[in-house]
């Protein structure tokens, strides 16, 4: 479990987070999505006690994550760049990890090394960024970590390699309970593994939702009448946006679904359909609605 509550971060005299609150259950794994300089790093930095946030405090596992040795046993962190001792082979690397961390799990670590294929005797100055990124997934998931926290842990890996960092991220929350948190600016990504999302823009969290939530309150209708699009169709409250070619037309619905689909079917339309939208396309919707252009937050 994961609690953020009131958090403020200033750095060289700029506020880079404000006022963030976030509760992240056991057990599940959270999106945080956001531009570049948006404030993802810094507030993992916060989460994890590298930095110190001016305001506010974190909670993980209901204990303060300041100076507490006990909490940090159990808590993985994969940062967006990979510090690892250069001169160190990937196995004397291995021994610090043995040193630090005392849950340490040398069968999953034998286990997840056949998995991605590397080999510990090699050099870690001799490791593509990609590779570091593998070695620094699976030495923080051999410590058994109750929390895992991911700084775009997918960023610089193959296809087939992020596949498999993914499955290993639904199978860890499955097999184990452990709360993860992971960053990305990839909206589909997150989609395939996450049960909430939330999405941060110039230090503030903009919006915060479960998946289920997000897909079932944003959805789109496809309809077509014999003559045009009645009035009370496009202006009805619940419409978010509507897109047109000849009689074909798709209704983005925010909330009360059932409200315009009713509403719809008094005009006796020829063609009624809903259709399945992407977490993306609801962020689009949503968020435009809501005065912010989607490519300033998310991509």
């Amino acid at each position: 479990m994961i609690k953020i509550k009131g958090m403020d971060k200033y750095l060289g005299g700029v506020k880079i987070l404000d006022n963030i609150n976030i509760h992240i259950k056991r057990g599940s794994i959270y999106g945080l999505i956001g531009p570049n300089g948006a404030g993802k790093t810094t507030l993992i930095k916060s989460l994890v006690d590298i930095y110190e946030p001016e305001k506010g405090e974190v909670i993980i596992s209901d204990e303060n994550i300041k100076d507490n040795k006990k909490i940090k046993s159990r808590l993985g962190y994969v940062s967006d760049f990979q510090y690892f001792y250069p001169s160190f082979k990937i196995n004397e690397m291995v021994e610090f990890y043995k040193a630090a961390y005392p849950h340490w799990n040398d069968d999953r670590y034998v286990r997840l090394m056949n998995l991605f294929k590397l080999d510990g005797r090699k050099k870690i100055k001799y490791l593509s960024k990609g590779m570091k990124t593998q070695l620094a997934i699976l030495l923080n998931l051999s410590i058994m970590p109750e929390v895992l926290i991911l700084d775009e842990p997918t960023s610089g890996l193959d296809p087939v390699v992020k596949r498999k960092v993914l499955n290993l991220l639904v199978e860890e929350v499955s097999t184990n309970k452990t709360t993860v948190l992971i960053s990305s600016h990839n909206l589909e990504q997150l989609e395939q593994i996450c049960d909430h999302i939330g999405i941060i823009h110039e230090g503030k969290i903009l919006l915060e939702d479960s998946i289920e939530n997000l897909k079932s309150n944003v959805r789109k209708i496809q309809v077509a009448f014999k003559g045009k699009l009645p009035e009370n169709i496009k202006n009805n409250e619940h419409v978010l946006k509507i897109d047109s070619i000849g009689r074909i037309h798709q209704i983005v619905v925010k909330d009360n679904l059932e409200v315009v689909i009713e509403a719809i079917k008094k005009h006796n339309p020829i063609l009624l359909e809903t259709i399945d939208m992407s977490l993306e396309e609801i962020f689009i919707y949503k968020m435009g609605g809501e005065g912010y252009v989607f490519e300033d937050i998310a991509l």
